[in-house]
Parts: C-alpha cells; sequence; structure tokens
C-alpha cells in the first residue's frame, strides 16, 4: 500500500489487507510439529543463525527499525530458562522477525496462518525459520498444543499475533479474542507485548515518505494462576491488549495508511 491510501474496513478481526492469495494446505495431525532430526537441527541452525538473522538485521537498519525497553526481554531471559511469549500488532511482514531480533541468542518461533506454510518449495524453509502453523483440522490441535509447550520447555520464546490478519502499516492496535492467551496459561509462562508504532520521518531523513518504525516492549505479564483457566485467559488478554492500544495511541502519529470503518 502507499501512502495517503484509504482503506475501508467492517470486521476489525476478521478483515485480510494482506493482499496475498495463497491456497493453503490442511494443517491436520500428521504434520511434523514436532519435528527435531539431526538433519532439521542442522538446517535449522544454518537458516535461521546464518542467513536470516544478518539479512534481517541489515534490512531493520535500512529502514531503521528501532526498539524501545528491549531490556526487558534481556531481563526475562536473564532470570529463567523458560520460554515465554510475545504478542505484537501485526501491520507489516517484518513483524515476523521481531522475535528473533528481540530475543537473540535465543531461537523464537512465530506462530502462523497455514498459508505462511503453504507457498510451494519453501514450506520446509519456513519452518527452519521458526514458522508453527495454527492447525486447520481438530485432530492436530492437542500436537500442535505440545510443540508450544516443549518450544517454551527448551527455553524458546514464541511469537503470538492476536489480531491474526495484516493490516499494512495501522496505526491502531485492532481489537482481538481472547483465544490465543490459553498458551501462556497452560504453560504457566509470562507474555510480552511488543507494540510496533509509526510516525512520520523528520530532519535528514524527511525525503523518505514510508513511516519511521519503533517497536516498545512491555514489561511481562503473567498468567494468574489463582482463576480458573478461561477467566485467566481473559484477564491476560485484556492486560495485554490495554497495553498495546494505549502505547500505539501514544506514539503513533502517522497514518501512512488510513483505515476507515465502512458505515
Amino acid at each position: 500500500m502507499n501512502r495517503g491510501d484509504v482503506v475501508c474496513y467492517r470486521d476489525e478481526q476478521n478483515d485480510d489487507f494482506a493482499g496475498t492469495e495463497i491456497k493453503p494446505f490442511a494443517i491436520g495431525a500428521d504434520f511434523p510439529f514436532a519435528s527435531r532430526s539431526v538433519p532439521f537441527r542442522i538446517g535449522e541452525f544454518i537458516a535461521y543463525y546464518l542467513i536470516a538473522l544478518p539479512l534481517v538485521s541489515l534490512i531493520y537498519l535500512a529502514v531503521g527499525f528501532s526498539f524501545r525497553n528491549a531490556a526487558a526481554i534481556r531481563k526475562l531471559r536473564r532470570e529463567s530458562k523458560k520460554g515465554f511469549f510475545l504478542y505484537a500488532n501485526h501491520t507489516h511482514w517484518l513483524d515476523a522477525f521481531l522475535a528473533p531480533i528481540l530475543c537473540f541468542p535465543r531461537k523464537a518461533h512465530v506462530l502462523v496462518s497455514p498459508d505462511t506454510v503453504s507457498i510451494k518449495g519453501l514450506g520446509t524453509v519456513v519452518r527452519l525459520l521458526g514458522a508453527i502453523p495454527v492447525p486447520t483440522e481438530r485432530e492436530a490441535v492437542k500436537p500442535f498444543a505440545a510443540a508450544i509447550e516443549a518450544r517454551i520447555a527448551e527455553g524458546r520464546p514464541v511469537m503470538v499475533f492476536p489480531e491474526a490478519h495484516i493490516w499494512p502499516y495501522c496505526a491502531f492496535v485492532r481489537d482481538f479474542k481472547a483465544g490465543s492467551f490459553r498458551y501462556p496459561v497452560a504453560a504457566n509462562a509470562p507474555a510480552v507485548a511488543v507494540c510496533v508504532t509509526y510516525t512520520r520521518r523528520r530532519g535528514l531523513f524527511s525525503f523518505i515518505k514510508t513511516p519511521k518504525r519503533r517497536a516498545f516492549v512491555s514489561e511481562p505479564f503473567y498468567p494468574d494462576a489463582s482463576l480458573p483457566a478461561p477467566l485467566a485467559k481473559q484477564k491476560l488478554r485484556d492486560e495485554v491488549y490495554g497495553w498495546l492500544k494505549a502505547t500505539a495511541e501514544k506514539y503513533s502519529d502517522y497514518e501512512y495508511v488510513k483505515y476507515v470503518k465502512a458505515e
């Protein structure tokens, strides 16, 4: 999308403006969620640490992507060998690499839609980079959840985009459901919110029309163990959503693409 574009939307939770037309594979119980063979681990290390991370770091540097309070994640890594969850707004394909950059040197995973691993010839590569697709079939839910808990137990962070769909350059946080917060509740693991904000470039770089990106990191939010799981899930969602919404309202001041609700 380009500067000045106006996009009309009807449903914050279900409208999708990513512009991709990929026919997703069915993600069933036979999907290799827990593939940890020696060849896979070797390929994972090469693809993630030797190719993707250096390349993405250069891209982030080139577009002027900066971070605020990344120290909160470094502190979390020092205090526990266990993994944690990150919840971010979803406004650009670059968002998928927030966790790998923020959580380095730990390997991070990202929960993705099935179409992300459905690109012919690239599905395995995407998995090597840490993608875990959300199941499309009921019988896959248990191995999917088990794979997430295994990664957390290994000390690996898992990033979730609760808004689900990409809205390019959206300057506000959309409403989202509490469903994805069952993961930290089940694993009794902290959740960290990451809010990508957009501001107009000024000074020397004002000739660049695309907005400046900053990612603000929250302090950890912890599941309330005194509550039943459904209530703990909702409480955690409300805390993360409240922080994301307030942060976007405070620091995003440039609507490169304007989203307007249809009457």
